[in-house]
């Protein structure tokens, strides 16, 4: 797994590219998370477009941290998750949780003006 972590106007992007399962890949994107939550500022975009698959060890860690993140009044923003990872959101029934867009330009339209109002 590669985590590709950079500044985007007031919100860090993390590029995540490989698969996120139960082991070192599930670990690597919590320590990833946990890092960004303790040492940025601001809502984390979390690009998906490049993620082969995801298990429920996955899902569950993107749900407890959509949680310690909302703490801080930060958000976990989902973007470009593939149609599967859509579909397992909502049979779990917690696509509604996270903000999601299809694209990083829809992500920073509506959150960038949204950290503005």
């Amino acid at each position: 797994m590669i985590i590709d972590k950079r500044r985007v106007d007031e919100m860090v992007l993390l590029s995540v590219e490989g698969i996120i399962k139960l082991g070192q890949s599930a670990e690597f994107l919590v320590q990833s998370l946990e890092r960004t939550l303790e040492r940025d500022e601001g809502h984390v975009l979390l690009d998906l477009s490049k993620i082969n698959y995801i298990d429920s060890t996955g899902i569950g860690e993107l749900v407890g941290y959509l949680s310690r993140f909302a703490e801080r009044d930060r958000k976990l923003i989902l973007v470009s998750p593939s149609d599967r990872i859509c579909k397992l959101l909502k049979v779990a029934q917690i696509d509604q949780l996270f903000p999601t867009y299809p694209d990083l330009d829809a992500a920073l339209s509506a959150e960038g003006s949204a950290a503005q109002s």
